[in-house]
């Protein structure tokens, strides 16, 4: 006998850490679920949750058994909805997250391609916290993130590596730093920030000079484009993801203020709701997207 439906709304389960949210995932009754576990537990002899007022709790089983048999159904589904994808008509709308300025630096063309298959795209921009907010709620299909989910209920690729530069207008340098752009200097100078904790700016202090920095921003903008436009305005210097500024580089407007060997870097990711790759179309614009980033 097969249990491969129990075992899919055990998994469900399992990462959602909830009968009810799996309940409305997977399209079934709560009591159909909790039907699907207890048979599986009179298979297992074992309990696999611990029920409690705010959901359940893995027991030691469940977790075995989530990571031995995990991968394998997300496998199956993946694989049946991509011939799904192949053989039936894809077009529909694909809702995603990013941050604003990877919206606006990087994402377009490679949306382009999805809206080529006839495929409407909704994009929610916004920070970290929206983000991981809109995929734990099923609200979105996929996201561009920094950082790896930690929550079962969702997967991730790899996409591309950001590098991070220190930048500042050619002219701002000229007026501003005509002896040198030792550290020291520059930290006397106008800080341009998108944050008050001066994240990436910290990250390359640290990193490349070796200095942890105390120093109050000029500016404060939360968004890197406007960091960027301030930047050009010749109010001050800031670091920046290279690709934000490549053609401010390229065309000389902008200049590096230092050329390390290993600049700092960080990955980006794509994330998915593991549920959401139910749908053929989701599963098609999941791979259409790793594709073109390994493009570019």
């Amino acid at each position: 006998m097969t249990y491969l439906t129990q075992l899919r709304t055990f998994i469900e389960a399992y990462r959602l850490g909830s009968l009810t949210q799996a309940s409305e995932r997977l399209g079934i009754t709560q009591p159909a679920v909790s039907s699907h576990i207890r048979t599986l537990e009179v298979q297992l002899k074992k309990k696999l949750f611990i029920r409690h007022a705010r959901g359940i709790d893995p027991t030691a089983i469940a977790h075995d058994l989530a990571r031995s048999i995990g991968s394998h159904i997300d496998n199956i589904e993946i694989a049946f909805n991509t011939v799904q994808a192949r053989a039936s008509n894809i077009a529909g709308t694909i809702h995603m997250a990013a941050p604003g300025e990877f919206l606006n630096a990087r994402l377009a063309p490679v949306l382009a391609v999805l809206m080529s298959h006839d495929i409407k795209v909704r994009i929610h921009p916004g920070g970290k916290d929206k983000i991981y907010s809109l995929l734990d709620e099923g609200a979105i299909d996929l996201a561009i993130t920094a950082s790896q989910p930690d929550s079962r209920a969702l997967g991730y690729q790899g996409i591309e590596k950001e590098t991070f530069v220190l930048v500042a207008a050619t002219n701002w340098v000229k007026r501003n730093l005509q002896k040198s752009i030792l550290p020291d200097n520059l930290l006397s100078q106008s800080l341009i920030a998108y944050d008050e904790d001066l994240p990436l700016i910290r990250q390359y202090f640290q990193q490349v000079f070796n200095i942890q920095i105390d120093v109050q921003p000029a500016a404060i903008v939360g968004d890197l484009r406007m960091v960027l436009s301030l930047i050009l305005e010749e109010q001050g210097y800031s670091v920046l993801p290279e690709y934000l500024c490549k053609s401010q580089l390229k065309d000389g407007s902008l200049i590096l203020l230092h050329q390390p060997i290993n600049p700092p870097t960080n990955n980006l990711y794509l994330v998915w709701n593991r549920g959401n790759l139910r749908h053929p179309r989701v599963v098609f614009a999941k791979e259409c997207l790793l594709r073109e980033f390994e493009k570019i």
